[in-house]
């Protein structure tokens, strides 16, 4: 019979789990012992993590090599608020003078639905993220988020200041188009009664000087070297499209769909290439308000909400080939998600120490791109395109814009 036992760093000794036949490595992350914080022995002697199976008659000894207590996260203190019948749990990480606690609340449909309208709320008014009078571009893919935004917003609004808004849907890609997700995004602003301006393929090819169809463009680039820039480009085209319609109109402030988890997958790849990005939930650039309405607010949860209010608006069609992003961005969202399960609550610590962060950061240098137009931030350390933004430097260099 196999014994397998983890010695810590505090002196103690815990027999785990196994059976013959299984990957340490299952063994491991079974009861939440990262492989980066041990050694392992097998029968006296030491063996890689990954490679090892545990045998019918093993004897195998994992010791801690850093002192510190690994049961705080596998073992953490924790207090549960419970309801007869929930739907969601809300699980944030306190820290008081050291010491932490995980609280879970669990909360049922109504108490879930109060939740996310209170956080949506106390987000867009506790920083005046929307001002008395603002008068603000939504970008309205279908897609769950900005669905979920507008769904929110048509709930809310008698709490929420005063502003105007306009909805704008940029088509032109097959993904961009596609039959649910383009319903929904419709019916959303339908029922919101706010106006919805459809951008065209056209429209994106005038702004960014291209010398073929859209499609055609970005049909090349998935199909090259640059595959893995599609979903930057993509976003890039969306961004200066609202800004282009927000221009014609007068309006000062341009609003993005992206959620928590979003934001903190940006943070990771921030934090991990060292890529410039403005502030969260608010940046300015260049007289231009740019804000995350659902910076507090997690998928799971815009998912479980529009499921809850508006379910015929919870049936987008799936990723297709222009909005499936690089395996980097799948790393950074994974990371993301771990962060989540092992540290609840980890975006409102990220986001304040990153708002703090600004203050003492390099002031923020801009640019505007001579052929499409938008102003974009320089990098630090890195050889910025002279008057071109990343994308139309891309395309530049690839003959599909006119660059001249």
């Amino acid at each position: 019979m196999s014994s397998v036992f983890f010695r810590t760093k505090l002196g103690t000794t815990e027999r785990l789990a196994s059976v013959a036949g299984q990957p340490l490595m299952d063994v491991l992350r079974q009861h939440g012992i990262p492989a980066n914080a041990v050694l392992t022995w097998r029968n006296g002697s030491i063996v890689v993590e990954d490679t090892t199976v545990v045998g019918a008659d093993d004897v195998i000894e994992i010791r801690q090599v850093r002192h510190y207590d690994l049961d705080v996260v596998r073992r953490p203190a924790q207090r549960t608020y419970g309801v007869p019948q929930p739907v969601y749990t809300k699980s944030v990480l306190f820290d008081t003078n050291g010491a932490l606690e995980q609280r879970h609340e669990q909360l049922d449909e109504a108490g879930f639905l109060r939740y996310v309208e209170d956080a949506f709320v106390q987000s867009l008014t506790r920083q005046h993220v929307v001002r008395p009078g603002d008068s603000i571009v939504i970008g309205l893919s279908g897609g769950r988020d900005s669905v979920a935004y507008l769904t929110l917003l048509e709930r809310t609004r008698d709490r929420l200041p005063e502003t105007s808004f306009t909805a704008v849907t940029v088509t032109g890609l097959p993904d961009w188009e596609e039959s649910a997700t383009f319903a929904a995004a419709r019916e959303s602003g339908k029922r919101l009664g706010i106006e919805q301006v459809i951008v065209t393929a056209e429209d994106v090819e005038r702004v960014f000087r291209l010398k073929k169809p859209f499609i055609e463009a970005m049909n090349e680039i998935v199909a090259g070297e640059g595959s893995h820039l599609t979903m930057v480009i993509g976003h890039q085209v969306l961004r200066r499209m609202l800004e282009e319609d927000a221009k014609t109109r007068g309006a000062n402030t341009v609003a993005f769909g992206f959620n928590a988890d979003d934001l903190v997958a940006s943070l990771v790849t921030w934090f991990t290439t060292g890529f410039r990005m403005g502030g969260i939930p608010v940046r300015e650039i260049a007289g231009m308000r740019y804000i995350f309405p659902l910076y507090r607010i997690t998928k799971k949860e815009l998912t479980l909400y529009l499921e809850l209010v508006a379910p015929e608006l919870n049936r987008q069609g799936t990723p297709g080939r222009f909005t499936t992003g690089p395996d980097e961005r799948s790393m950074s969202y994974a990371v993301t998600d771990h962060l989540f399960d092992l540290w609840p609550g980890i975006d409102y610590y990220l986001f304040s120490s990153f708002q703090n962060m600004q203050r003492y950061m390099f002031p923020m240098v801009d640019a505007t791109c001579r052929i499409c137009g938008g102003v974009y931030l320089q990098q630090e350390g890195v050889s910025n395109a002279p008057d071109l933004c990343d994308v139309c430097d891309f395309l530049a260099r690839r003959e599909l814009n006119h660059a001249d």
